[in-house]
């Protein structure tokens, strides 16, 4: 892990986005952690989210891999503007855009294209390279919506990344997991501000996670994990 890394996984843990304990996911999975960034409501919790994004992305892409950062409405909004307010603190100007919910119906937007009538911000040319953010990736309903909206509004539109904050590194019924699955299905790459395994990594070195906990973590990601984490449970 890097510094930036373990920074973020203490903030998550500060504001409780992180937790440790017994909970139910949608899936109907009794799981020893929950992530919920929606927490995040102020802003000092937005810099923090968007500088571990901003490095993220700089550090698989560069700062010359993307044009503009999407946001899908309407967890994605926040996240596209913290991202680009991270990147910008790391000396690098983007711009960045977000979906309408709804197709604008006055104003010089309405009497424009369907791009101009359907996203707000920047307006992506031809060939442009849009990095995706957002909170989790579960189903990815929300982002596959996103992907396939902008490709259907910018001609050659294309996507070098989705990030997202926590990858719980989990298989389905089917043997996959989300970003596998995501990526399989619309050849964007996933990446993580952090993996589960590294954050009770991390969490682990620092004695927060008492012997039943670790326990608990250890066995879930065993049953479910992917092969990374099944490596970290096994370790």
């Amino acid at each position: 892990m890097q510094d930036w890394q373990r920074r973020f996984v203490d903030f998550l843990v500060a504001t409780g986005a992180f937790r440790l304990g017994s909970f139910t996911l949608k899936s109907g999975r009794q799981s020893p952690t929950f992530v919920n960034t929606g927490l995040v409501d102020d802003g000092p919790g937005l810099v923090e989210l968007g500088d571990a994004y901003a490095a993220r992305i700089l550090d698989t892409l560069g700062a010359d891999g993307f044009d503009a950062v999407f946001g899908p409405a309407y967890k994605g909004i926040p996240l596209a503007v913290a991202t680009v307010t991270g990147l910008a603190r790391s000396g690098v100007r983007a711009p960045y855009l977000f979906d309408r919910k709804e197709r604008k119906d006055h104003g010089e937007e309405a009497s424009g294209n369907d791009a101009a009538a359907l996203l707000v911000g920047h307006r992506p040319a031809p060939g442009a390279r849009l990095v995706l953010v957002d909170d989790v990736l579960t189903t990815g309903a929300t982002k596959y919506e996103a992907v396939e909206l902008l490709r259907s509004l910018v001609p050659d539109v294309r996507f070098p990344l989705l990030v997202i904050a926590v990858d719980r590194e989990e298989v389905g019924d089917d043997g996959l997991d989300a970003a596998t699955r995501f990526t399989t299905a619309t050849g964007v790459p996933v990446v993580a501000a952090v993996r589960m395994s590294e954050a009770l990594g991390h969490l682990d070195d620092r004695g927060l996670l008492d012997g039943p906990t670790r326990d608990a973590c250890r066995a879930y990601l065993a049953r479910y994990g992917t092969a990374a984490a099944q490596a970290w449970a096994a370790s």
